[in-house]
């Protein structure tokens, strides 16, 4: 069993594990990206890049596969307590892989459709899971008002802020959220006439 000295994990080392997206994966940079399962998959994306049916299937087949994986994966052990909650939702090897792979899918699946609203919306729903945490679930007693007055309107929207647990450590995964960030920005761009909760706006 390792000791505690074996534990204790530096902050340029967990630093040193990001970003994890940024270069964009590729299976030329990162050869554990596609595994021998996937070459079938691979290949048909290839025949048919057009196809947003085949690259939507691939993306939520591979998101599939790694859940059930993550809900089996036991804890690292020579990964400390404190090491654990700064890497918070990429504290496992596998998690980080997870990332990488869906991002490098989402990735290809957008050079095809840049302006498609649900995939951009799916794949900063993902990476901010990765990020961010767990989103915390708000209940609320009673409906919102149809049409509110304005100064009440405020009120409900300062109240309904989205918050999230578990988060990366802003600080030792700093180049990640900027990476983050990034694509809140690229989508932006292509997306111009889209009015999106502008969650950048609070992570920088």
């Amino acid at each position: 069993m390792p000791s505690v000295a074996e534990k204790r994990h530096s902050f340029e080392e967990l630093a040193s594990l990001f970003p994890l997206t940024l270069p964009v994966p590729q299976p030329k940079t990162h050869p554990d990206l596609i595994t021998v399962k996937d070459l079938n998959r691979e290949e048909d994306l290839l025949r048919n890049p057009n196809s947003f049916r085949a690259w939507w299937s691939a993306i939520q087949s591979t998101r599939d596969s790694f859940t059930a994986q993550l809900k089996l994966e036991k804890p690292q052990e020579d990964l400390s307590d404190e090491a654990r909650e700064l890497l918070g939702p990429l504290a496992t090897p596998l998690s980080r892989r997870y990332l990488q792979r869906i991002t490098y899918l989402y990735e290809s699946a957008l050079q095809n459709f840049p302006a498609s609203f649900k995939l951009w919306k799916a794949y900063l729903n993902f990476r901010m899971s990765c990020v961010l945490g767990k989103p915390v679930i708000k209940k609320r007693a009673g409906g919102k008002k149809k049409f509110p007055e304005m100064k009440d309107a405020l009120e409900e929207e300062q109240d309904d802020l989205e918050e999230w647990e578990e988060p990366l450590d802003p600080v030792v995964g700093w180049s990640e959220w900027k990476a983050l960030v990034a694509t809140f920005e690229r989508c932006l761009m292509w997306l111009p006439n889209v009015r999106l909760l502008l969650v950048p706006l609070c992570l920088v």
